[in-house]
């Protein structure tokens, strides 16, 4: 290995700390000695001062993720997504230059602005491949061509499991070098106890999210307490937005609190995976599974889905762990049956195996040395690359889209107004609940007994909440994209006399009159919006607080 230090870029492409970012700091932790690093991330990402406690120079540039979910690609977003990335890559120019940057590290599939930069600038670059969007996310590139090109001209593809490695050559015909992703061994080891009870309480921690699988450990966890498994309990950690507010009325409606908990998304998971006897990886073609890994070091008995990189980790001879078939909630609950039943000096040998082989594979230091040889390779044989042609298309593509600034000035304007909308209506609402009243005022008031809510964003989940035990009843929720929540809600259609609700709501703060007027097309009567609700209470209020004003003064 080369020992002259390198100046090395590494593309940050995520906002939060997530397994990408982690792995990222690991690594730097370990050849910071090898390295010169700078590393580019979002605007506002809240990794910049951890990365910055290691002194690393930290610049923020301006881009947006280049994938969207599959069939939302329009020609529009494909010109704002290649301007949006081609001026990212313009802003690295200066970066590169000041920091005499020999080599750029793209971090994850995620962006191409860098790969763009290093071309203009004359210098290689490597793609990190963790991630497969198609399968694990249901998304896909915006810009797939161009994205395609880059990676032919890549100087070295790294993928981070044998599983990605062949999608990749399947969908792009490119040879990548497989190299498991590091881990900091020692922040995840447990010290593993030869006579250790094994209880019945499992743990799921990923975002939460329809392609994690946690509905699935959810209905395997329903299935046990079905069958009399009355002492186990499951803990799902991680953060989901609305899918995971619907995850948590799942729970309670079906009345399963009692055994099934959701606790926020936890950077260090130590703790549980001592009170906690098994691990539950129920993801869609997971690309490598750090938290499998984790959950290894941890001591846990794992239970995997029989994909992607999961397997790859658990393996099928059931040394490391536990198999089952995807999205197979009722395999799941047998898998998680037949680990509990599974003999205590079993497991043990089981857990201690699984240990070493987390700590044998994926220990840091060997990774290091083999990403600091990729770099020595890909430094001392490039000879720079013949893309003038290459480089003259990419240049006259972004000049013909460039005077689309004032429309996607617009957009943002727009999308700007529509927060300001929804703020405005939640301050309105603060008050109301903090002067002691509810919502559900309004509707008793007029004489209403349920609703329909249109709009399962923030708004409708909220409003959803606070009827809740009110005494109105939510009779339909309606969205015309409630994404992955219809997997565990049922959402209506508006369809003239489908909603058979007193009143139908609309929570959509920015088209609300809009949407107002449309339903009232479909020959409902009672329509209103939540600021319609909200003003009426407000006015309320006021005039009551006026009368109580006047009375006193009266006296």
């Amino acid at each position: 290995m080369n020992n002259m230090v390198k100046n090395v870029m590494y593309i940050l492409n995520s906002s939060t700390m997530g397994g990408a970012a982690y792995s990222l700091l690991d690594m730097l932790k370990e050849i910071i000695k090898y390295v010169n690093p700078t590393v580019i991330m979002p605007v506002a990402t809240e990794a910049k001062p951890v990365f910055e406690a290691l002194n690393i120079h930290c610049y923020e540039v301006d881009f947006a993720a280049d994938y969207v979910k599959i069939g939302e690609v329009t020609a529009e977003k494909q010109e704002t997504d290649y301007k949006q990335s081609y001026e990212a890559a313009l802003q690295l120019l200066p970066i590169i230059e000041k920091e005499k940057i020999q080599l750029i590290h793209i971090n994850s599939s995620t962006s191409y602005f860098g790969a763009i930069a290093a071309l203009i600038a004359k210098i290689p670059y490597i793609y990190h491949i963790r991630e497969l969007m198609e399968e694990q996310f249901g998304c896909e590139f915006i810009n797939t061509r161009i994205k395609q090109e880059l990676y032919a001209r890549a100087d070295e593809i790294i993928a981070i499991s044998e599983y990605v490695r062949q999608k990749y050559y399947e969908k792009y015909s490119v040879n990548a070098k497989k190299i498991y992703d590091g881990i900091d061994i020692q922040k995840y080891k447990l010290k593993l106890n030869t006579g250790k009870e094994f209880k019945n309480i499992f743990l799921a921690a990923a975002a939460i999210s329809y392609g994690k699988g946690q509905l699935d450990a959810v209905h395997a966890a329903e299935i046990l307490l079905q069958k009399g498994y009355s002492d186990i309990k499951l803990v799902i950690v991680g953060s989901g937005g609305g899918y995971s507010w619907a995850l948590n009325k799942y729970i309670k409606i079906k009345g399963l609190e009692k055994n099934i908990k959701i606790l926020p998304f936890q950077s260090d998971l130590s703790e549980l995976h001592r009170q906690t006897s098994y691990a539950l990886t129920c993801s869609q073609h997971e690309a490598l599974g750090r938290v499998t890994i984790e959950a290894m070091l941890g001591g846990n008995i794992v239970i995997g889905a029989d994909s992607g990189g999961t397997t790859e980790i658990i393996g099928r001879d059931e040394s490391r762990g536990f198999l089952y078939e995807l999205h197979n909630s009722a395999a799941l609950a047998d898998a998680m049956v037949k680990a509990m039943r599974c003999p205590d000096e079993m497991k043990r040998q089981m857990m201690f195996e699984a240990q070493e082989y987390a700590e044998k594979t994926f220990e840091n230091s060997g990774y290091c040395r083999e990403i600091l040889k990729v770099y020595d390779d890909v430094i001392s044989s490039f000879r720079g690359k013949a893309d003038k042609i290459f480089l003259d298309e990419l240049k006259e593509k972004y000049e013909l889209i460039a005077n689309k600034k004032a429309q996607k000035k617009q957009n943002d304007n727009s999308r700007s107004m529509k927060a300001e909308t929804a703020f405005s209506l939640s301050v309105k609402w603060l008050e109301i609940k903090q002067n002691g009243h509810s919502l559900s005022e309004y509707f008793k008031g007029h004489g209403f007994e349920s609703v329909a809510i249109y709009g399962m964003a923030s708004l409708g989940c909220r409003l959803y909440d606070e009827l809740e035990n009110s005494g109105i009843k939510v009779k339909h929720l309606l969205d015309q994209k409630p994404g992955d929540m219809a997997r565990i809600m049922k959402f209506d259609s508006i369809s003239r006399g489908k909603i058979t609700a007193d009143v139908i709501v609309v929570t959509v703060a920015a088209s609300e009159r809009k949407i107002v007027e449309e339903i009232k097309a479909y020959g409902y009567g009672n329509v209103v919006g939540l600021s319609d609700i909200l003003n009426e209470l407000s006015i309320a209020e006021c005039t009551l607080d006026v009368k109580n004003f006047l009375s006193l003064n009266a006296e």
